[in-house]
């Protein structure tokens, strides 16, 4: 089990010190969902899976990682914005199903959100975002220690 809920914790506490008792506001919640979906689509140019004219060039680590960690604080945002209080901690699950179907399944979980505002969709969202962060092969301590250390 990873701390993910910690992840979370330390980005409301960075929130909380900038905006205070604010009703949903639908138009800020739809930019951060649209820059979380370009943010997403950075993840899937690095890591090359479409790129099937170009699989020869080397997946750049840490270029993978910045996206990656930009998408992961916009999903955090967004969460912030539908004032989810906490979330539940990440369980590493054996990787079911390909990388494509990941990132079709987030894309699928995050436009759920926003017609919904549900935090079960967002939950599942979060739990996708990691498993494709893993398959991708980025390690919770780089997560960790990237993200703590903004």
């Amino acid at each position: 089990m990873h701390d993910v809920a910690k992840l979370y914790e330390v980005y409301i506490n960075r929130e909380l010190q900038t905006t205070k008792n604010e009703i949903l506001n639908v138009q800020r919640l739809n930019q951060k969902i649209l820059s979380f979906l370009h943010d997403l689509a950075e993840v899937s140019q690095d890591s090359r899976c479409y790129l099937f004219w170009e699989k020869e060039e080397p997946i750049i680590h840490q270029q993978l990682l910045e996206d990656y960690l930009s998408g992961l604080t916009m999903l955090m945002s967004i969460g912030y914005e539908l004032r989810i209080d906490s979330i539940k901690n990440y369980n590493e699950l054996p990787i079911a199903t390909d990388i494509y179907s990941l990132f079709f399944k987030i894309y699928h979980s995050i436009l759920k959100v926003q017609s919904h505002y549900s935090s079960e969709d967002y939950q599942n969202t979060i739990d996708d975002y990691f498993t494709l962060g893993f398959a991708l092969g980025i390690q919770i301590d780089e997560i960790l220690d990237n993200y703590q250390n903004d």
